[in-house]
């Protein structure tokens, strides 16, 4: 997909974000939400900024964006996350294989959105979803919600 695709669909997501009404649940004040920290393990810049942005519009607090497996386990070291989002294919490493180095001893649920799964691979996690790319936000959305909630 081209870059310019990209970064319309980034700007209309926030401009439709604005808009919504209380009503969507998603959007509800941060007092009735726990705010959890969420690292994003991406190599792609503009994915890497969907992510965060769907992550920081349902309230949560995105304590690491990093692209490469040992960037994602530095970052654990000093604060570990209460959910992982994760790309398999990174610049350095895989992005698997860094939630398993995470996770180990941790509960921690992984949402793995890549278009480069393969689903045995990813089922060496405990707590894991799949996404494909390019994927659906409210699918994402959904993903994260359940995550945290424990279903």
């Amino acid at each position: 997909m081209p870059a310019h695709v990209d970064i319309a669909f980034t700007m209309n997501h926030q401009r439709n974000a604005l808009t919504r009404g209380p009503a969507d649940q998603s959007f509800a004040p941060r007092s009735q939400r726990a705010v959890r920290r969420v690292m994003i393990i991406e190599d792609e810049p503009l994915v890497a900024l969907e992510l965060e942005l769907i992550v920081s519009e349902l309230g949560h607090r995105v304590i690491a964006v990093v692209d490469t497996e040992s960037a994602a386990v530095a970052a654990a070291s000093r604060e570990v996350p209460d959910l992982i989002v994760a790309d398999v294919q990174l610049r350095v490493g895989n992005g698997v294989s860094a939630a398993e180095r995470i996770t180990h001893g941790h509960p921690i649920p992984v949402i793995i959105v890549s278009g480069n799964v393969d689903p045995t691979r990813a089922s060496s996690l405990e707590n894991v979803r799949v996404l494909s790319k390019p994927f659906r936000v409210e699918a994402l959305r959904d993903a994260i919600r359940d995550a945290l909630a424990g279903r």
